[in-house]
């Protein structure tokens, strides 16, 4: 995958994904599909308690080496929050509600995002297919949210049906979630130990995308 603090389509990965970004204060994040560069990591990290990166391919930055139309050998709802940006048009059509199910499965929560075939992010990738699993089809076992735009960006929301959520142009508020919940605390893009705010909080990886963001931390 293309490190998209880099590629041509910055502004409208970026800038408008992140307005989907999961709820500070998640017990765990996975991201799939986050590629060798998890260009992600450095946002999403500073959301919960634990992030992982999974992807097909192996990398320095990739935890988990799998390929999830094969199923993963993770527990039943294990993980928090799935971020899946970029990821489902590349999956061939056949197996994408293979992909769709394996992530529900190990899922409490999950957000997708993926181009629609009028989008001119689209056919910049040769590599993209149309993403044609119905999504409302899970609404038996999620709260589903459909913010798509007409401009071709594909956004969905899955959350769990036993919390309460909101979604606005500040993100995404769910019941039970909160900074307090993390073993940090972020000022002007640093992050400090919340025990002892003199004491710097490190990562694996430091804080990205600050020009664009500021107001997501």
């Amino acid at each position: 995958m293309i490190d998209v603090s880099s590629h041509k389509n910055v502004e409208n990965v970026i800038r408008f994904f992140l307005t989907y970004l999961p709820p500070r204060g998640a017990e765990s994040i996975l991201d799939i599909g986050g590629g060798s560069t998890a260009p992600y990591k450095g946002v999403l990290q500073t959301r919960c308690n634990k992030y992982r990166n999974l992807d097909i391919r192996q990398g320095d930055r990739v935890d988990y080496c799998q390929d999830v139309i094969e199923g993963t050998e993770f527990k039943d709802k294990e993980w928090d929050w799935v971020w899946c940006s970029e990821t489902l048009e590349h999956i061939p059509q056949e197996y994408m509600k293979t992909f769709v199910d394996e992530v529900c499965r190990i899922s409490k929560n999950i957000v997708w995002t993926f181009p629609l075939p009028h989008a001119p992010a689209f056919i910049d990738d040769p590599g993209h297919s149309e993403v044609i699993v119905d999504m409302k089809s899970y609404e038996k076992d999620f709260t589903v949210f459909d913010k798509t735009t007409k401009t071709g960006k594909g956004i969905w929301i899955f959350a769990r049906n036993d919390k309460e959520i909101q979604i606005d142009n500040r993100g995404i508020h769910q019941e039970g979630y909160t900074v307090d919940n993390l073993p940090f605390i972020i000022r002007n893009y640093k992050c400090y130990r919340r025990d002892d705010e003199a004491m710097p909080w490190s990562f694996d990886t430091p804080l990205r995308y600050k020009h664009n963001i500021e107001n997501f931390f």
